[in-house]
């Protein structure tokens, strides 16, 4: 078996925008690479001109420079302020059009406004260092923001470029970024991306511009921390495409289906005792101070709405849970008001809940969690969910027919899960509730909460 062939790509650029790829194989890598800066001007010669085969070909390039050690590299000063080189940027809006595809990557321009903390995670017995960065572009709402992870070489090298000119609000190009479904539609880096930091371009320039003028109000965006959480307006369609529940198979990342939902024959108590910062699950009682041992963060304990529901539609049901602001607008109570009922043995009264549940159908975006039902039946997290009006009429199926076949056990199995009579169970997660009130080892750090809900002031149901 041969030695793996490494290599180092670049695009070069003339006055005429006209633009072919570079790249330095194996040992000529350390020799050659730091010759040639970013945004530098050079005048090259003894390259090996060769033409990219199709498979090969990216960014519409054809034809390729082979840099070795004998390619001649001369750095020519230039007076330009602004190199003339135009991209092709995805919006941030059609970002969810790549999520969780790895044959297809993006390009995006913005500014990047803060970062959270650095990471490390162990894969395959292998460590790798990451750090999640702000990215916000004039294009968007100012609530509208994408997260973008930086990995290891990326972090170590464009990452603390950024992190020390944090300040100047930084301008990135992201080159062959992968779409992922973190907080609804987030970006990362992966081995073929590339990051240009500041770069002497008129889009670049324009932003850099915009976001000083608006520094007040990016101010806001940093308070708040919106970016934490799930973001409907970059996944959510207008003409949002929906799986029957029979359909929805665990190997999914993220599925959205239209659904009635109900938690009227379920025992549960409604919260949990949760760190106020990143939402896991403490032992702690509430409002004591503690260090949490997720996030590090010292902050009181604090309650967090937390109840699982049945997803239902003609062809089927699932379990799920729902967490934070979403779970207490569907329960029109507190986590507060739920365990202060709780702590007094009283019932929450959920009759006109139950009641109005039953009438209303909602859109909703679900994601597989890796803990399973005492029964080996496959746990849901509701990641985002709205009403459906009336005039949404129907929602577009992915894949399937009108008229779905549905196997002769998944069939037995609807069935019986559908039938309440006896006062029986909708779900089989309801068998575990009632000796499982604690938290701690089931709630799932990548749960999400809604970035429209407002915590101060519930709507309740009508």
């Amino acid at each position: 078996m041969g030695t793996p062939t490494k290599k180092q790509k670049f695009v070069f650029y003339d006055s005429e925008s006209s633009k072919v790829e570079g790249i330095i194989f194996n040992a000529d890598i350390a020799r050659m690479s730091p010759m040639l800066q970013v945004y530098k001007k050079y005048k090259i010669s003894n390259a090996d001109v060769r033409t990219i085969p199709p498979k090969f070909q990216t960014l519409g390039l054809t034809k390729q420079w082979v840099i070795t050690s004998k390619t001649v590299i001369e750095e020519v000063n230039g007076s330009e302020d602004i190199m003339p080189v135009k991209f092709s940027f995805t919006q941030f809006a059609d970002l969810a059009e790549y999520m969780d595809d790895r044959s297809k990557s993006v390009d995006v321009l913005g500014v990047v406004i803060s970062s959270l903390a650095k990471k490390t995670i162990t894969k395959n017995s292998k460590q790798s260092n990451v750090q999640k960065f702000v990215l916000l572009n004039e294009e968007c709402e100012m609530s509208q923001t994408v997260l973008l992870s930086l990995w290891d070489d990326f972090l170590n090298n464009e990452g603390q470029v950024l992190l020390n000119n944090m300040q100047s609000y930084p301008v990135i190009i992201g080159r062959r970024l992968k779409v992922t479904n973190y907080n609804g539609v987030a970006l990362s880096t992966w081995f073929d991306s590339a990051l240009l930091v500041d770069p002497p371009i008129q889009e670049a320039r324009q932003l850099k511009n915009w976001a000083m003028r608006n520094a007040k109000l990016i101010a806001e965006i940093i308070d708040a921390k919106s970016y934490i959480k799930y973001n409907p307006a970059l996944c959510f369609k207008p003409d949002q495409k929906t799986t029957l529940i029979c359909n929805v198979i665990p190997s999914q990342k993220t599925v959205w289906v239209k659904a009635k939902l109900s938690f009227e024959h379920i025992f549960q108590k409604y919260w949990y005792m949760s760190c106020a910062k990143c939402c896991r699950a403490t032992a702690a009682d509430y409002g004591i101070e503690f260090t949490c041992n997720l996030c590090k963060e010292k902050g009181p304990a604090m309650p967090r709405c937390r109840f699982d529901v049945d997803l239902s539609d003609d062809s089927g049901v699932i379990p799920a849970s729902i967490f934070g602001d979403l779970a207490e607008n569907i329960l029109t109570f507190t986590a507060l008001e739920a365990m202060d009922h709780f702590n007094q043995n009283l019932e929450l009264p959920l009759e006109f809940v139950h009641a109005r549940l039953k009438t209303k159908t909602f859109l909703v975006h679900v994601k597989p969690v890796q803990t399973q039902l005492a029964d080996a039946r496959q746990r849901y997290t509701i990641l985002y969910c709205s009403e459906v009006e009336p005039e949404f009429g129907h929602a577009q199926l992915t894949g399937e027919p009108e008229s779905v076949s549905v196997s002769a056990h998944q069939q037995t199995e609807n069935e019986h899960l559908l039938m309440t009579g006896d006062g029986g169970s909708g779900s089989k997660v309801r068998l575990r509730l009632s000796q499982k009130f604690d938290e701690a080892e089931t709630v799932d750090n990548n749960d999400f909460e809604s970035s429209d809900a407002n915590s101060k002031k519930k709507a309740k149901l009508g």
